[in-house]
């Protein structure tokens, strides 16, 4: 895995829609959040113009991660999730990889941005508020972990408050390995493709939204029947808008059944993913050092 790209004032940083389009004022308070971190926004003409589910056709959204990828940037940030990026994967496998990587951020759909860049190119990426998300009116302390990983102010990302979700997770101990994973469909939609998810001896990271507990279920019975999910552990953030008819909730039920009858540790209380006041960063393609038993902790190291 190449190192991982800590930006400086005065660096640019692309803005692409992969995915679906959203209100133009969200772009707006993410740039100016940027611009307010110190750092050179560029906008493509015509970001949004909708053609169906997506921010545009799909060749402007070729065009737009395209002169990106080979821009004077240092970061590519994505506008927003919904659905999409898959469509682009096709031109990456094409292209050869700029010569120095960039920091690539975002997160939900663009998971399958994220599993081509790590797997195929060796890019740590960035799981992490897409920019219409980003306010500089924004109260939530996990933007300021976010500029503060942006400019490498801190080396490594500290997860604690975890809760241990069966046996292997309780038992005191120590494990290593390369983070790995993102919003959980999109794990499940990319078996059999080109980018499929490799979490063999990973930390897998997984979340969601809109999602009910069989849903939950059936996703990660999937990745087990496919032989995908055998990872050194599951680690689970946020999983929101999940509740059943009923007004009920089973999605951590869901993930309590499949804690119960693998011989990995799963663990919960990673504050990532789709809650409207909280999405922590979560570097992937770095190395993790997960901590069981009492106390238990996830340190992911930044490498400059």
């Amino acid at each position: 895995m190449k190192s991982w790209p800590f930006l400086r004032a005065g660096d640019r940083v692309d803005i692409i829609a992969p995915a679906s389009h959203g209100p133009l004022d969200r772009l707006a308070k993410g740039k100016a959040w940027l611009e307010a971190a110190g750092l050179k926004v560029h906008v493509p003409e015509k970001l949004i113009d909708p053609d169906l589910f997506f921010a545009s056709e799909l060749r402007a959204q070729v065009s737009q991660l395209q002169d990106a990828l080979y821009s004077e940037s240092r970061a590519i940030w994505c506008l927003r999730g919904g659905y999409g990026s898959m469509r682009l994967i096709p031109l990456l496998k094409k292209i050869r990889p700029p010569t120095k990587p960039k920091l690539f951020v975002g997160f939900s759909d663009v998971t399958a941005l994220h599993l081509f860049f790590q797997q195929e190119w060796k890019w740590p990426t960035l799981h992490g508020r897409t920019i219409g998300q980003l306010s500089v009116d924004g109260t939530s302390p996990d933007l300021e972990e976010l500029r503060q990983v942006l400019f490498g102010e801190v080396k490594k990302c500290d997860y604690t408050g975890l809760v241990p979700l069966n046996a292997a997770a309780r038992k005191a101990g120590t494990i290593e390995g390369t983070m790995a994973g993102g919003n959980l469909k999109l794990l499940q939609t990319s078996i059999g493709t080109p980018w499929e998810v490799r979490p063999q001896g990973k930390l897998l990271f997984i979340e969601d939204v809109g999602e009910r507990g069989y849903s939950i279920h059936r996703m990660l019975e999937q990745l087990r029947q496919a032989k995908l999910l055998r990872p050194r552990a599951l680690l689970v953030g946020d999983l929101t808008d999940g509740v059943e008819k009923d007004g009920s909730d089973k999605t951590m039920d869901a993930i309590q059944r499949i804690a119960d009858e693998v011989d990995f540790p799963v663990m919960s209380g990673f504050h990532s993913g789709h809650h409207p006041d909280r999405n922590r960063p979560m570097p992937l393609g770095v190395k993790g050092t997960l901590r069981l038993g009492k106390n238990p902790r996830l340190t992911s190291v930044l490498s400059p």
